[in-house]
């Protein structure tokens, strides 16, 4: 009788053994997939990031490109005029401040000529040195490039989120062969010890799986 019940009670562990590597084999199955998939879409996130980085760049060296012709008009129209304004032409300065010049240079030519510049030797050399002269193509390529920044630092962030999440699919992979493995032998023991090495690591692998932040 003893004997029996004692071959009963250790059937009974090992059928206990058979569901909890069952369940430990479905729930890091679950988990593994969901860890990869979340793996291929940070990746993605990656790539477009990037590609966004790149896109925005080239613009930004466009918009910077815009910039260094408008200053160089700029400064070559002002030469002229400078040179109309000594010479005391007054319908071609006239027709220079009418006609010629690009709307942010004219608000810091007028800034400038305030300054009284052909008098007081203290004011400004130029209205390309007033805070009034803005060039919005260069103010927008320096937008772009820090957007373009912005973007880059966010796909290095996404690089980083698919490679821990390839950890945790490495992870959840190792529990799926410890489950696995507790089932191809006949001692309880080694059995136990094997489900029980397995439950801790997927513990421990969901613990960090639930702080990781989804795509």
């Amino acid at each position: 009788m003893k004997n029996g019940n004692g071959k009963t009670g250790e059937h009974k562990h090992h059928h206990r053994a058979e569901i909890l590597a069952a369940t430990l084999l479905a729930l890091a199955t679950i988990a593994s997939a969901w860890s990869a998939y979340q793996s291929s879409r940070w990746h993605g996130a990656e790539a477009a990031l990037f590609a966004e980085a790149t896109a925005t760049r080239i613009k930004a060296g466009e918009a910077a490109g815009i910039a260094e012709q408008e200053l160089e008009i700029d400064t070559t129209l002002f030469a002229d005029y400078v040179i109309a304004l000594f010479e005391g032409q007054t319908a071609l300065v006239r027709f220079y401040e009418d006609n010629l010049f690009r709307p942010e240079l004219q608000v810091a030519l007028d800034a400038w000529k305030q300054t009284d510049p052909l008098v007081d030797p203290s004011a400004p050399g130029s209205p390309f040195e007033m805070e009034e002269y803005e060039n919005a193509s260069l103010e927008r390529s320096r937008r772009l490039e820090v957007s373009a920044q912005k973007k880059s630092a966010e796909a290095r962030e996404a690089i980083e989120h698919a490679d821990r999440y390839v950890l945790l699919t490495v992870l959840f992979a190792s529990v799926l062969f410890f489950a696995g493995i507790s089932t191809k032998f006949e001692s309880l023991r080694i059995k136990v010890f094997l489900l029980g090495f397995g439950w801790a690591v997927f513990s421990a692998t969901l613990i960090a799986l639930a702080v990781q932040k989804i795509a």
